[in-house]
């Protein structure tokens, strides 16, 4: 059965009317698409599609670049701020807690609460969340003290700064003849104090504020004093070939203390090199040394006779326990009494970019043992920080000066 000519023709018709214009007349969809293909064929087209993806190229270039700079975006001042009272709140610890001593400690306490403020006002106005989060944190810490702070004359203000009345500070009960030095040691010194809790808001702060570094890194740049307080020797120096492990908390360990500055050593020399599998042989030597001191350290730390050095090894010890695998990839053998073995062959047969991943970057391994093996330094020494320390060639240290500003190198 044929079809007719003029059913063929309104076929056509009406499929090229659908195809110009749905429901328009065909001599406007003609019209429409001879236009199209007049800019398609003179190059028109082409050059205004060019300008459209270009647009559209720059914008997202913008962005993306808007997006890495607040990803990079740091606040020098808080970070400072966080550095100093870092110092200040871990030298708390070594200060002379004794009646007789109620002025010298008035002031040291006084210089406590000025390094806080300017901490917490950086940190409150800071333009970065995560950094105002911080500030949250260290707030809600300090109001969970305010009765213990309230009852030594300090208190909390309504723009979250303390202030401290002297009479109150020093007030002697006139029937007992009590002080408030069981309350000041009990807010500032030894293991798990208010003092102490906030040198681990400090370190966390430091990193949020500035670039991911430990406050106890090498990178970490400070400038003023190191503190407001003078490392002292008048804490309790207990014969420690005696004394059983753990039976002090103001008992000085030397040798806990040199091995905690070797192994922060070979830490940062491990951060410094080139890490690569073009440098296996190198690298291995660093991280043989690495498990030398570490080894070291765990020894003495976990036989002290200074409690607090104890803990801060048993955190130590945790936190290499929680990489076990990785250090497995490597040929790295976490041991039973607490020490690290490593194997040379099955180290050099293994990526380096797994000791890359440990030993570089921020919160890395290696940042957050550095935090730890400087609070062991500080228990073991009555409140020196290893970011005191500037190196020699010859690999040892000496205190660098108060009013300098110092750049740890080792």
């Amino acid at each position: 059965m044929g079809i007719g000519l003029n059913g063929l023709n309104s076929g056509m018709q009406d499929m090229y009317s659908s195809l110009l214009g749905g429901t328009g007349s065909s001599a406007s969809g003609s019209s429409t698409l001879l236009s199209d293909y007049a800019s398609i064929k003179n190059g028109s087209y082409g050059k205004m599609m060019k300008a459209y993806y270009a647009k559209v190229g720059e914008e997202e270039t913008e962005s993306s670049s808007k997006s890495d700079s607040k990803t990079k975006e740091t606040d020098g001042a808080t970070a400072s701020a966080a550095r100093r009272f870092y110092e200040t709140a871990s030298g708390m610890n070594s200060l002379d807690y004794s009646e007789e001593n109620i002025d010298g400690l008035y002031d040291s306490v006084s210089a406590f609460i000025k390094d806080y403020n300017t901490m917490i006002k950086n940190a409150s106005n800071s333009k970065l969340d995560d950094v105002k989060k911080q500030a949250d944190a260290i707030n809600d810490l300090t109001y969970s003290n305010y009765k213990l702070l309230a009852r030594v004359g300090i208190t909390m203000n309504s723009d979250r700064t303390l202030s401290i009345d002297e009479d109150t500070f020093k007030k002697v009960n006139e029937k007992t003849g009590a002080t408030n030095v069981p309350t000041l040691k009990t807010l500032f010194q030894g293991y798990g104090s208010y003092a102490d809790k906030l040198t681990d808001k400090m370190s966390k702060l430091y990193r949020t504020a500035g670039e991911g570094e430990s406050v106890t890194s090498s990178k970490a740049k400070y400038a003023g004093s190191a503190g407001s307080y003078t490392p002292a020797d008048k804490t309790d120096d207990t014969d420690e070939t005696k004394a059983a492990p753990g039976s002090s908390k103001t008992a000085k360990d030397s040798a806990s203390a040199a091995a905690a500055s070797a192994l922060y050593k070979s830490i940062d020399k491990m951060g410094s090199m080139q890490i690569d599998n073009d440098n296996k042989d190198n690298i291995f030597e660093a991280f043989n040394t690495f498990i030398k001191d570490y080894n070291s350290l765990m020894k003495n730390a976990l036989e002290s006779v200074n409690s607090n050095v104890i803990h801060q090894a048993d955190y130590l010890r945790n936190l290499v326990n929680g990489n076990k695998s990785a250090f497995a990839r490597m040929g790295i053998t976490v041991n039973g009494d607490n020490t690290l073995s490593i194997d040379e062959e099955k180290f050099k047969d293994s990526d380096m970019s797994n000791v890359k991943d440990l030993f570089t970057g921020a919160y890395s391994f290696s940042e957050k043992m550095t935090d730890r093996i400087n609070q062991i330094y500080k228990y073991a020494t009555q409140g020196g920080t290893l970011a005191d320390q500037t190196y020699t060639s010859q690999g040892t240290y000496s205190a660098g000066e108060a009013g300098t500003v110092l750049d740890t190198t080792m």
